[in-house]
């Protein structure tokens, strides 16, 4: 059942945001997720940095973590609601806090989740095979 206000309270905020023709990732509190190539990222609406390094940054978004892998990162520039980072994007993701507590995931938790997507993508390395080189034909 609360499943169903959700639905229609984003229902409403976008209806909202289309008659004041504001829009519509703030009024439906979003983020707007701008990279350009693998060398720049602009998020907007965040809600605030849980870590930097240069090669990892973590973002608070409405519901959940950006994720921003790479090497070489720089911020250059920060506000409130806004980052601007360059360098050498390799893996970006956005995890769902399906908790809903709003808590920041300890490194264990965002490592397991990140291994667990990870293994999906590549199943041989989950079961420890090396792919095998085609043979070549007539051989």
């Amino acid at each position: 059942m609360r499943g169903n206000f959700g639905k229609k309270k984003r229902v409403m905020r976008s209806v909202f945001a289309d008659v004041l023709e504001i829009p519509e990732e703030l009024a439906l509190d979003l983020p707007k997720i701008t990279l350009v190539g693998n060398l720049n990222l602009n998020v907007e609406n965040h809600k605030g940095i849980i870590s930097y390094a240069a090669d990892e940054v973590r973002l608070r978004v409405s519901d959940g973590y950006l994720i921003a892998r790479g090497s070489g990162f720089a911020l250059r520039s920060i506000s409130k609601t806004d980052v601007f980072l360059e360098g050498e994007i390799s893996n970006l993701a956005i995890v769902l806090d399906m908790k809903g507590d709003g808590g920041v995931l300890s490194d264990a938790d965002l490592a397991a989740l990140l291994a667990e997507e990870m293994a999906e993508e590549n199943p041989d390395e989950r079961s420890g095979e090396k792919p095998q080189p085609d043979s070549p034909e007539g051989a």
